[in-house]
């Protein structure tokens, strides 16, 4: 999780900034033809892969098809970095007052970026006033329209939030599904205007607000010569619990919210969310040690996005949780509903949890891509909200001198 893969949709935006929020009688037909007192901004904007979180550490796409997924309909590297729509607020250096927020949609003409099919540039031309060097520049990816209506500064835009079903399910112009969107991903980014001659310049790595999690890997393990040594179990749902319904646009995307959404159908039908999980998946049980060349490995892949989530207590850390039937025997005919709730951000060495990201343990954080490898040795929780966490036995063995014991034989 130590390295950064930049991807490269480069996005080269001339704009120039207003007192207050802009209006079409404020720019000019014509951006190579500016008027007194007019300066043009020139925006690159870079949409960086995500983070890996892994044990090993190694750097992924946040969604690659080649690296990470099998399914067919797995999202892609290209879809993931997608922008449809682009809001850029600029803010002064001295206050953090607001000189202008643009809206920016794709088309031709001013106030608009032009991208070309499978092309990874885009580019776009505002032209306005009354901008200075190191004014604050903060960039918003696909943020439905009118999210910063009224903004005034810099930390009210910061502020702004999206709720998780536009975040996570929604297509762009549309409404929330039923389905995880890949291709609508909010982004940001910030950075400050440097002075080029007269006009300004800035370049702004956004990054993904939302996290990925990927299941990379499920094997069983069971000792041969304990008690589950002919035991079985068989994935059937794979779903995540405690997942924050808002993130904000700001480097801290979490915005520490109690409302706390699942991925299974609970008694609370306002907190389901049918994204959060798979369907029913058919799957042959898995059985055996480590050691056996087949039969104890699911051998597929699955994806989800989260949003980002700084709790880390018991009972509101996001989990990955992987609901089967566990049977104990050939003799155990029905079996049992288990769970194995995966908590994001840990990794534990003898009973310790460390972050897989470098950060605080269990706190999930933006994009990032959690690459969740899981082993399973023993038989799950009884329900999604237990815990079925790696403990260390501690067993503590003392010496106990010889006792006296007096024996008396009589040989007679």
């Amino acid at each position: 999780m130590k390295k950064v893969t930049y991807f490269g949709l480069l996005l080269a935006v001339a704009l120039t900034g207003l007192s207050s929020c802009s209006s079409s009688d404020d720019v000019t037909s014509d951006p190579t033809n500016t008027k007194s007192g007019e300066s043009r901004l020139t925006l690159t904007i870079s949409t960086p892969v995500a983070k890996t979180s892994s044990a090993k550490g190694n750097s992924f796409a946040m969604g690659s098809r080649a690296t990470d997924i099998t399914d067919a309909n797995a999202p892609t590297e290209a879809n993931e970095q997608q922008i449809h729509r682009i809001t850029v607020g600029i803010f002064s250096a001295k206050d953090n007052t607001v000189r202008t927020i643009q809206e920016l949609s794709s088309g031709s003409g001013i106030g608009k970026y032009t991208q070309e099919s499978n092309s990874d540039k885009a580019t776009a031309t505002i032209v306005t006033s009354s901008l200075a060097d190191k004014d604050i520049i903060l960039v918003a990816c696909n943020a439905p329209t009118g999210t910063f209506n009224g903004v005034q500064t810099a930390a009210q835009f910061n502020a702004k939030t999206e709720d998780i079903d536009n975040s996570l399910a929604t297509e762009f112009g549309g409404t929330a599904g039923k389905s995880l969107v890949d291709h609508n991903i909010p982004m940001y980014g910030s950075a400050k205007l440097e002075a080029d001659g007269e006009n300004f310049k800035a370049s702004v790595n956004v990054n993904h607000q939302t996290a990925k999690v990927t299941l990379t890997s499920l094997t069983v393990d069971f000792d041969q010569n304990g008690a589950y040594k002919d035991a079985s179990f068989t994935p059937t749902q794979i779903f995540l619990i405690n997942v924050p319904n808002d993130l904000k646009f700001d480097t801290d995307a979490a915005t520490g919210t109690s409302t706390l959404l699942q991925g299974y159908d609970n008694s609370n039908k306002d907190t389901y969310r049918e994204y959060l999980s798979t369907p029913t998946i058919s799957a042959t049980a898995l059985s055996g040690a480590a050691t056996a060349t087949s039969g104890n490995n699911f051998g597929k892949t699955y994806y989800f996005y989260t949003m980002p989530n700084n709790l880390t207590d018991k009972g509101v850390r996001t989990k990955l949780v992987i609901k089967g039937t566990f049977k104990a025997n050939s003799s155990d005919k029905e079996g049992s509903t288990v769970y194995y709730p995966v908590p994001l951000n840990a990794n534990y060495t003898n009973g310790t949890a460390t972050a897989a990201d470098g950060g605080s343990a269990f706190a999930v954080h933006a994009n990032k891509n959690y690459k969740c490898t899981v082993t399973i040795k023993t038989k799950g929780a009884a329900n999604p909200t237990d815990d079925v966490t790696p403990q260390q036995a501690a067993i503590t063995v003392t010496v106990v001198p010889f006792t006296d014991a007096a024996q008396n034989t009589v040989f007679e």
